[in-house]
């Protein structure tokens, strides 16, 4: 059996994410959850420990969880809800001996639930004659999270269209999108090919290539919702050269 180690323990995310004094500088978070993810949180001390040890969870100092160590291999993790509010929130943990014995809290780890979103599309013109190559519309594909999302943490957009009923592919043959990845992406429909477009498009977090953090949603894909409804816009087509006869 194991000597029981009581020390300062770091809690610290499944993956083995240290939080070093170089992550605690950054502004970017070690873990964001987003629409039913979860984290399994991990302490590395767990391999110092005897059966009968305990592992004490705390979520902004309340206690959440007490884990017993049984001699089993990340027996004592502990998971986090997949109802977090938004916003950041901090778990520490401490070790007690089966003896009784308090070891010191840990440092806290933060994890950051990102908001719920909803996607809507508004087209600013509904048609437009495809005979004035100078005509357009912009359909603009709008995310409303909650709350304003964290550094580190921003929009990619997919957008789609079908003509008349039948998908259009490529969709760079009838326009282009703005490449955003804020909460607002327009995509500019300036073809001349007369017809009804009808526009849909989705959105999902990502994360910067600048943060180190993890991402962990319920659905593995960056919690990727579609717009509320399509957007439509007609192009009429150029009418025919008329000729003139004598009756």
């Amino acid at each position: 059996m194991k000597a029981t180690s009581i020390k300062t323990i770091s809690a610290v995310f499944i993956l083995i994410l240290s939080l070093n004094a170089k992550s605690k500088a950054q502004t970017y978070y070690p873990v964001y959850l987003c629409d039913g993810g979860t984290a399994a949180l991990h302490t590395p001390e767990e391999s110092t420990l005897a059966n009968g040890d305990k592992v004490h969870w705390y979520l902004e100092g309340t206690e959440v969880d007490v884990k017993i160590f049984n001699g089993t291999a990340n027996q004592t993790n502990y998971v986090t809800p997949n109802n977090l509010t938004p916003g950041v929130h901090n778990y520490t943990s401490r070790i007690e001996s089966a003896a009784g014995c308090m070891g010191d809290l840990s440092d806290p780890f933060q994890v950051y639930q990102l908001p719920s979103k909803t996607l809507a599309l508004t087209a600013s013109n509904a048609s437009y004659c495809g005979s004035d190559a100078t005509l357009s519309s912009i359909i603009t594909a709008t995310a409303t999270p909650a709350q304003v999302l964290p550094a580190g943490i921003e929009y990619v957009y997919v957008w789609s269209a079908t003509k008349n009923g039948t998908n259009v592919s490529p969709l760079s043959s009838i326009g282009a999108d703005d490449a955003s990845k804020t909460a607002i992406n327009n995509f500019t429909l300036n073809t001349t090919g007369a017809g009804s477009y009808v526009f849909n498009a989705t959105v999902k977090y990502v994360k910067t290539a600048a943060n180190t953090g993890v991402l962990k949603s319920g659905d593995n894909n960056g919690c990727e919702v579609t717009a509320t409804a399509t957007s439509t816009v007609i192009v009429t087509p150029k009418p025919i050269k008329p000729t003139i006869i004598v009756q």
